[in-house]
């Protein structure tokens, strides 16, 4: 019967996401924590411009804030967490009587005008953390305000997120606090909301310098936030304000609330250099997630009088063994409990599979199953799916004998919960089930569609998610393939993924071509197998093996990811004057100062890798088509063989060159004053020009204007971080930092350097083969300026230290005059190309060149016809630029056509007033066509050319 059964299953596996309510059944509430209805949940960038160093909060961005009042004036602020609750910290409600002494209010951003999103409500009471001391109140700095009405939510009112025991925020990690506190130590208080961003510290670095302060005052309850060089900081009038981090999918959390600190925004990593009285500190916040166990009996409807209350389960969990069994939760109520944490381990006998069934399902929903939650994973930690909302999972059929499940629920709604059934059963015995034999694999062998070799069933869906160990990575190779063919794959499809999101497309595959082999990316992969109603074929096999991930392996195939450009994108036109452009858009998913992560491919277009020999040594970055910025220090022991030097830019993965284009090198150009890292700046020209398009683009030239600041953030690229080199592009935040933190590290800073970076004991700075890697920021306009070139940072393999990079500020003259010069000197070494031409005729092959035309028609009465024909070499496209048309008379026209005299097309007309900057041919030949009806006409045309391969 079990055969059965499985046999007409379509086993539906979410890995990675959860498995709730199609569209029509979303919830409609407002009041999803941790959310911006109005606004894109991802991070604003513009929160690290310049609460102290911050910037004014816009309505949308922060709608879980409140104000705690007193006659009418802020004192404290606070964060919504339910309809009923604000947390706040304990200190700010010392009153006595408090509840008719303080009333909060939320909506309100501005306090110098009323706004209509302003409520305002009285406290039912208020309950501060029974271990708080008045007269050490750095621990169990918190406390828990339940408000006389509920609070109505709107777009500008919703309530932040409590953590999970799940979530971990690694140190480095950008997070958020907000207030209307002081703009600086003792300075004046601003009417409007601030907010800025400061970084995580790690514990054990925390207290140490918390020690330097006060060495007598623990700190068992704290987590601290901050700039090394200050800067930016809560001050007087923030407490009480939320520390907010951001999840990977964009939900915001309170992960701490505003306490204490030394002073506001001092820098504070070299205190012992300073009297006590002078020495600063991160920011001090109370630790939300250290104190779960005592927020949730008080924030449960059913309260309990247990301060030492710990997270529970409403049923037994636990270990589990056997051949069968069931799991049900809650068991004897109608609701399971908030702040729920149940564990079991199912145990089956060995060499037995597991099968699991739902029979009944409904969990708090959420897109990203983030609020309450099942989780299910091997005990060996493979993940295998996360589920919410009231859609019940299909069966799902592991591989393996031993499973984990975890469920989890927040401080707000609850459901009726979830049964379930497992069963342990034979690895052959189901061969001819829907979908293959299994549905999550972690060992090597075959996958094939159901039936195969006969044809497989209409409307099919089936999923398979592949675990290799740690250290391997997945190869896929086909044996057999026959799908339904379809243009783009709309009928019958296999799509295989790199991830279990399903967001990086390896390939997606129909029709009867034997599909190259595949390489994963990392230990996991994700195979979906989709057919419609009708046209069913034999389908497929497939081989799956493991590979060691140590060993050289070059990719099989191009990844096909979500961030390539779409469909129908238009590419950047050929403009020098658009810069600091990317058409994929720089995406952070962890934002962490302390450790780089891959960049999106293609995001950082100017980015180049500088070849010696064929190696990659150092990275540059474009500032024209034939010029590239990088450090001296990069080139100029090899400055003599420039003929051994090669720049590749449009490179993400350097094992997979897909859309990169090398160039040779023409020259190298060092500072004339460069000695030992100073004056540490050279540009490279190359013998052929860059072809600009999506995956390749110049960077911008700062403004004398556009200055560093300690604490802002930038953003730095490339293959070298973390001890190796990585085949894939890295990208790294970074705040700048005051030049006497790394005088003490390198000694002699000059106004031509900058630095940058994390210094915490870990190696997490820019490494010395990281050379001529560009620092950049995005400006408020949105276009990225290079601020700064990688001259030096440390060894991989010590403690690290801040970057220095040479400041290009410091080198826009130079680079400016030596840009301009070296087109002064290509256009005087290229006079044999700049020439008068003739009325008619066909332009000589060499490329690039100039060429002036001056046509009269005084000596032709029957009215003047010139004709220019451009031929490029087979497989070659024409760039035209126009540097002057002047025309003099009437009834002129002067037409450019694709192709030569016999198969021409019109492509356009051009005039005084309308002359494009650059016309791009589709073809290898391009018309120019001049005509005049009128004798006394005369006409001046000057242009540049060039051929471009199309490969």
């Amino acid at each position: 019967m079990a055969k059965t059964f499985l046999s007409s299953l379509v086993i539906m596996l979410t890995v990675g996401i959860h498995v709730g309510r199609g569209e029509t059944g979303i919830p409609g509430r407002v009041s999803r924590c941790g959310e911006r209805p109005a606004a894109n949940a991802s991070t604003n960038y513009s929160l690290y411009s310049r609460i102290v160093g911050g910037t004014s909060a816009k309505k949308e961005e922060c709608p879980w804030i409140a104000s705690l009042k007193r006659n009418g004036k802020h004192f404290c602020g606070g964060t919504i967490i339910s309809n009923k609750y604000i947390l706040t910290a304990a200190h700010c409600i010392s009153d006595k009587n408090v509840e008719n002494l303080v009333k909060v209010s939320v909506g309100d951003l501005d306090f110098a005008t009323k706004e209509i999103s302003e409520q305002s409500y009285s406290l039912k009471y208020a309950i501060k953390h029974p271990n708080f001391n008045p007269s050490k109140p750095f621990n169990y700095d918190i406390a828990i305000l339940e408000l006389a009405q509920d609070i109505t939510f709107d777009k500008n009112i919703q309530p932040a997120c409590l953590p999970n025991p799940d979530d971990a925020f690694a140190s480095g990690s950008l997070c958020i606090t907000l207030g209307w506190g002081r703009l600086n130590e003792n300075g004046k208080l601003p009417t409007n909301l601030q907010q800025v961003a400061l970084p995580l510290i790690d514990k054990e670095r925390c207290l140490r310098i918390l020690n330097t302060v006060d060495s007598q005052l623990g700190f068992d309850t704290v987590v601290c936030a901050g700039f090394p060089e200050g800067g930016k900081d809560a001050c007087q009038g923030d407490s009480g304000g939320p520390l907010l981090c951001q999840r990977g999918n964009g939900r915001w959390t309170l992960v701490g609330i505003t306490s204490w600190g030394s002073g506001c925004a001092r820098k504070w990593n070299d205190n012992f250099m300073y009297p006590l009285s002078k020495r600063g500190s991160p920011g001090v916040f109370t630790d939300i997630q250290r104190l779960l166990s005592w927020l949730s009996p008080n924030l449960n409807e059913e309260k309990s009088d247990s301060p030492t209350f710990e997270a529970q389960c409403s049923t037994d969990d636990g270990f589990l063994r056997g051949v069968s069994g069931e799991i049900v939760l809650p068991k004897g109520k109608r609701k399971y409990s908030n702040n729920e944490k149940c564990i079991w381990t199912i145990l089956v006998p060995k060499d037995k599979h597991i099968l699991l069934r739902f029979n009944h399902f409904d969990v708090e929903w959420d897109y990203f199953c983030d609020l309450d939650y099942l989780v299910i994973c091997t005990t060996l930690g493979h993940f295998i799916g996360k589920f919410c909302g009231d859609v019940r999972p299909r069966p799902l059929l592991i591989t393996h004998t031993s499973i984990t499940l975890k469920f989890i629920s927040d401080f707000q709604e609850s459901k009726t919960g979830f049964s379930l059934s497992y069963l342990a059963v034979e690895p052959n015995l189901y061969p001819g089930s829907d979908c293959g034999s299994v549905a999550v694999i972690i060992a090597e062998g075959e996958i094939q569609t159901m039936n195969h070799p006969q044809q497989y069933n209409s409307n099919a869906d089936c999923q398979w998610v592949i675990h290799s160990p740690m250290d391997h990575l997945i190869k896929i190779t086909f044996q057999a393939f026959e799908l339904e063919p379809s243009r783009d794959c709309i009928f019958d499809r296999l799509t295989v993924y790199h991830d279990l999101q399903g967001s990086m497309v390896a390939g997606k595959y129909c029709g009867f071509g034997l599909p190259d082999p595949i390489l994963s990316v990392s230990n996991v992969m994700r195979m979906t197998f989709t057919s419609d109603y009708s046209a069913n074929y034999n389908g497929f096999r497939c081989v799956i093996s493991f590979l060691s991930s140590s060993r050289n392996i070059r990719p099989l195939r191009r990844w096909r990811g979500k961030n390539q450009p779409r469909k129908g994108q238009k590419e950047i036109e050929y403009f020098d004057e658009v810069c600091g452009v990317s058409q994929v858009p720089p995406r952070f998913n962890y934002r962490n100062i302390a450790k780089a992560e891959e960049a999106v491919p293609y995001s950082w277009p100017w980015h180049v890798s500088i070849k010696y020999d064929n190696k990659h040594v150092c990275n540059g970055a474009i500032v024209s088509t034939n010029c590239v910025l990088t450090s001296a220090n990069c080139v100029t022991e090899r400055a003599a063989f420039h003929n051994l030097w090669l720049v590749v830019a449009g490179l993400h993965d350097r094992e997979s060159p897909i859309n990169a284009q090398n160039r040779s090198v023409k020259k190298l150009i060092i500072h004339p004053q460069y000695v030992h890292f100073d004056y540490d700046m050279a540009l490279i020209y190359l013998n052929e020009p860059f072809q600009y398009n999506s995956f390749v683009h110049p960077i911008c030239l700062p403004h004398g204007h556009m200055k560093p600041e300690p604490s802002d953030l930038y953003v730095t690229t490339g293959w070298d971080f973390n001890k190796k080199l990585s085949t894939k592009l890295q990208q790294l935040e970074v705040p700048v930092l005051l030049d006497d933190v790394c005088k003490r590290y390198y000694g002699r800073m000059t106004d031509r350097m900058l630095c940058a970076g994390d210094i915490a004991e870990e190696d997490n700075s820019t490494c010395s083969t990281q050379s001529g890697a560009p620092l950049v920021r995005q400006s408020d306009a949105g276009s990225y300026f290079v601020y700064g070139i990688v001259s030096r940072g440390v060894g991989c393999n010590v403690n690290s230290k801040p970057g220095v990079y040479s400041n290009v500020l410091a080198f826009i003259q130079w680079i400016k005059e030596t840009m301009n010069s070296d087109n002064r000197s290509s256009n005087a070494s290229s006079s044999s190309h700049n020439m008068y031409v003739p009325c008619e005729g066909v332009m000589p092959l060499q490329s690039p060149g100039d060429l002036r035309l001056v046509v009269s028609g005084k000596d032709r009465p029957e009215g003047l016809r010139c004709r220019l024909i451009f031929q490029a070499p087979m497989d070659h496209f024409i760039l035209l630029h126009v540097n002057q048309l002047s025309l003099s008379g009437r009834h002129f026209s002067l037409l450019i056509y694709e192709g030569g005299a016999s198969n021409k097309t019109f492509k356009a007309r051009l005039t005084e007033e309308k002359i494009p900057l650059i016309m791009k041919s589709t073809g290898s030949s391009v018309t120019i066509e001049v005509t005049s009806t009128a004798r006394a006409t005369e006409m001046h045309l000057s242009l540049s050319y060039m051929f471009q391969s199309q490969n």
